[in-house]
């Protein structure tokens, strides 16, 4: 496979955990908020809070897939 072939691929997966991460941790974050504030009735805040909670475990996953690629530049010269 040509070697510009394969940084496409190897760009496309990275977008593709990215995003993975970002949208399930929000969607995951407002099920799971959705489900307590049913049970107990407290309809916005656990809503509100795990809402939150999956934007900051989304962002720390994306930061986490994107970490090798961050690499530091003082070494690469």
């Amino acid at each position: 496979m040509p070697k510009q072939k394969s940084n496409l691929w190897k760009t496309a997966g990275l977008v593709s955990m990215i995003s993975s991460c970002l949208v399930g941790g929000l969607v995951g974050g407002v099920f799971f908020g959705l489900w307590l504030d049913r049970q107990l009735g407290t309809m916005p805040w656990f809503l509100i809070i795990f809402l939150f909670v999956g934007l900051f475990t989304g962002c720390y996953g994306m930061y986490k897939v994107v970490q090798p690629f961050l690499g530091d530049d003082e070494h690469d010269r």
